[in-house]
């Protein structure tokens, strides 16, 4: 299977992208094509509501590196959506990737998805706004939802390598 994670720290080594080595790892070592795009550090800029896309199927409305994005999408069976959590929700640059793919959205069904996940804090709370919007998005684009983790009280990559959610990233990602 073709996987595409779409990591989204603006920290390189943060926790949200140390948690998602553990399910690269994992991934590879059951024989499944991972590719990893640190939209993060991408140029890719917001949506302006153009509406453009509607007929062509894909966003015109910049000259960044939406593109690629669109293009791994196109070719993946698989998207992995990687964020820490910034008051109860993904990432402003995650964000700024699933608002550009609204008109590329339909070039996408039945492909399988993926929230991996990390916040500071330790309650049920922090996570919750972040599961119910990651769900409503999986079901309105008709994909299959396999999972998430959701990794509270794990704010810095020690705190995942000492916690029970690196293995459970690990096991989703070599049991697919």
């Amino acid at each position: 299977m073709n996987i595409v994670l779409l990591e989204s720290s603006p920290h390189k080594c943060g926790a949200s992208n140390t948690l998602a080595d553990y399910f690269i790892k994992g991934a590879r070592e059951a024989g499944h094509t991972v590719c990893v795009l640190d939209v993060a550090h991408m140029n890719i800029k917001p949506c302006v509501g153009c509406f453009a896309g509607k007929n062509t199927g894909h966003c015109i409305g910049h000259d960044d590196d939406m593109c690629q994005v669109e293009q791994a999408l196109a070719e993946t069976d698989m998207v992995v959506y990687v964020t820490p959590v910034y008051f109860y929700d993904m990432s402003a640059q995650l964000k700024l990737v699933i608002d550009r793919l609204h008109c590329f959205y339909a070039n996408l069904p039945g492909k399988k998805s993926l929230l991996l996940a990390t916040a500071w804090r330790q309650d049920d709370e922090v996570m919750s706004y972040l599961r119910n919007l990651y769900n409503g998005m999986a079901e309105y684009l008709r994909y299959e939802n396999v999972g998430t983790v959701m990794a509270k009280g794990c704010g810095s990559p020690k705190s995942i390598h000492a916690s029970r959610y690196a293995e459970e990233a690990y096991q989703l990602g070599k049991n697919l």
